[in-house]
């Protein structure tokens, strides 16, 4: 499903910074996060924000399965044994834990922010729980 939203300005949205405290500016966070695709147009009168939604449950299943497939290749990279089927959701969790901490080491080592980083992914996350 697409929908478009008009108004008449012509500033064109961008994702910005927002913590997750703040009362304006998570909007576009929270579209992002929903939707399929997004995107603007300019219009005669203004603009048009538009977003894309999917019915189709294996839309809202790509990132599990994305993470899935991370977490499978960073197991293999680290030398971890393979997945028992009995433990494996546990094990996952314990390799997820380890790569977000691999990323928290990778952000902070190029001069970012791992606290923010956290933040955004929690907004993402909420957004996508919706």
């Amino acid at each position: 499903m697409r929908i478009d939203l008009h108004d008449k300005s012509y500033r064109v949205p961008v994702v910005g910074p927002a913590a997750c405290d703040d009362e304006c500016g998570r909007g576009l966070h929270l579209l992002a996060g929903l939707a399929v695709d997004w995107g603007t147009l300019l219009t005669a009168t203004g603009k048009a924000v538009w977003f894309e939604l999917s019915a189709d449950p294996d839309m809202r299943c790509r990132r599990v399965r994305r993470a899935e497939s991370a977490l499978t290749k960073y197991r293999r990279d680290v030398g971890a044994p393979p997945l028992l089927r009995s433990r494996s959701a546990q094990i996952l969790e314990e390799s997820a834990t380890d790569l977000i901490a691999d990323l928290l080491h990778w952000v902070a080592a190029r001069g970012g922010d791992p606290d923010g980083l956290l933040d955004r992914a929690q907004m993402h996350f909420e957004a996508e729980a919706v």
